[in-house]
């Protein structure tokens, strides 16, 4: 086996030579890999997790008030899709929930089934989409890659 650093290993202390070698390697290592933990959302732990994420929870939510705007925007002639993209992509994931939960207390129906029948095309595939939850999202499009 070949080591990186045999060219300037003097044969006598191959051994201790060896070592430091690696030592060297090893500091190496821990420099590239400290860069990479810059560079990488993932490695760096100075910022807390919650501040990766790129769809921020909505600083004036009101569930019933976006439920009923969703509600008049699917019963406009023509529908409002305006309207409805703008509420559902501008709200986080758990905020999405409530307002789904909100409408089907103030409809009776759900919101993804009155979505389904007012939408169509990729609108719909994505809308529809955003009103899963992350477990259900991954599950749907898992069974679908299968």
């Amino acid at each position: 086996m070949s080591w990186p650093c045999d060219s300037v290993i003097n044969q006598d202390h191959k051994t201790k030579e060896k070592s430091i070698c690696f030592q060297k390697a090893s500091f190496k290592m821990s420099t590239v890999h400290e860069i990479l933990c810059k560079l990488s959302l993932e490695g760096d732990h100075s910022t807390p997790p919650s501040a990766y994420g790129s769809v921020k929870a909505y600083t004036n939510f009101d569930a019933e008030r976006d439920a009923l705007n969703i509600e008049t925007a699917i019963k406009t002639k023509g529908v409002d899709e305006v309207t409805i993209v703008n509420i559902l992509t501008n709200r986080s994931n758990a905020q999405r929930q409530d307002i789904a939960f909100a409408y089907q207390r103030r409809t009776k129906k759900e919101l993804a089934s009155a979505l389904k029948s007012a939408l169509s095309g990729h609108l719909e595939t994505v809308i529809l989409g955003l009103l899963k939850t992350p477990a259900q999202y991954d599950a749907s499009e898992l069974k679908a890659s299968m």
